[in-house]
């Protein structure tokens, strides 16, 4: 049972990071759909596909945190976030499932914006302030946490 204090993620893999979305933003997971490429778009927009019979456009979550360091890859996973204008699909390689993460714990923990995609800020905000929005609530998970989000706590120190 969630302490108070506490939110629910859905934890996803890209590449190498491991990324912590608020649930509250998130509508789905499912395998990855068409996509159509778009011209003059960011290195991390792969395009669009149709998504629910409406065009939706595909973020790279690899691609957006590593700026030009990522491989371009095609992810196995998309994750429907909400947007104003619909929906929007964010490309990962892995859903790892939900955790409940305490708000003081995630005050130690880099916010994605802040730490990676910096870079891409101009942009984000030019593409969808909605994602801006999402991505700065998400928070990118080190390898410490993560173990520990893994592996059950032992009670009382045993």
């Amino acid at each position: 049972m969630p302490r108070q204090g506490s939110r629910c993620f859905l934890v996803v893999r890209a590449q190498e990071w491991m990324c912590a979305l608020p649930l509250e933003e998130v509508e789905e997971t499912m395998r990855p759909l068409p996509v159509a490429p778009v011209s003059a778009a960011p290195s991390f927009v792969r395009g669009v596909c149709v998504m629910r019979g409406a065009p939706a456009p595909v973020v790279s979550l690899a691609m957006l945190l590593g700026g030009g360091q990522a491989q371009a890859s095609t992810g196995q996973r998309f994750v429907s976030l909400r947007a104003p204008e619909g929906r929007l699909a964010l490309e990962v390689e892995e859903v790892r499932g939900l955790r409940w993460l305490e708000e003081g714990t995630l005050d130690s923990v880099p916010a994605l914006l802040r730490a990676t995609a910096s870079g891409h800020l101009q942009h984000l905000g030019s593409f969808d302030g909605r994602l801006l929005a999402v991505l700065g609530a998400s928070h990118l998970l080190p390898e410490e946490l993560w173990r520990r989000l893994e592996s059950p706590a032992k009670e009382g120190g045993a």
